[in-house]
């Protein structure tokens, strides 16, 4: 008898395929040492490049220890990605700025992925977008109930 599919494995699956796909196409296009978290903070960095940002930001941003940070930003910056600077008030911050190579492989990157996106939805109609929406996010509030339920 065959076990009945589960949505969150298939969604599992299904990332996990997306992620190896926009490895593949980055690696194609030469961007290879392009990481998915150095992609995520490049995409923060760019989006915010109209206010200060700092290590901290990043921690809370994405929720990760802040050693993490530091060691990525090391490697971002030795990869010519971005710049940190002392803090004019506070020289113990380092204030985080894109450069402009920073900036361009972003928008490369971000290129492929909206290719990539395109190709994933070809022959999907509006209709099943708005279902597939529509699941997704009675699955976000269950688990954000789910959450809830455990924290009380």
């Amino acid at each position: 008898m065959e076990k009945e599919r589960v949505l969150c494995f298939e969604f599992k699956k299904m990332h996990h395929i997306i992620i190896r796909t926009i490895h593949e196409r980055l690696a194609a296009c030469g961007f290879d040492e392009v990481t998915v978290l150095h992609g995520h903070i490049l995409g923060y960095l760019y989006h915010n490049s109209d206010r200060d940002i700092y290590p901290r930001d990043i921690v809370k941003e994405y929720e990760i220890g802040k050693s993490s940070v530091t060691n990525v930003l090391q490697l971002m910056e030795e990869k010519g990605y971005l710049t940190r600077t002392p803090d004019k008030k506070d020289g113990r911050l380092k204030k985080i700025r894109l450069t402009k190579k920073g900036e361009e492989i972003h928008l490369q990157t971000i290129a492929v992925i909206d290719q990539l996106h395109k190709d994933m939805e070809c022959g999907i109609t509006k209709e099943e977008r708005e279902v597939f929406f529509s699941i997704v996010n009675k699955m976000r509030q269950n688990a954000a109930k789910q959450k809830i339920e455990k924290e009380e």
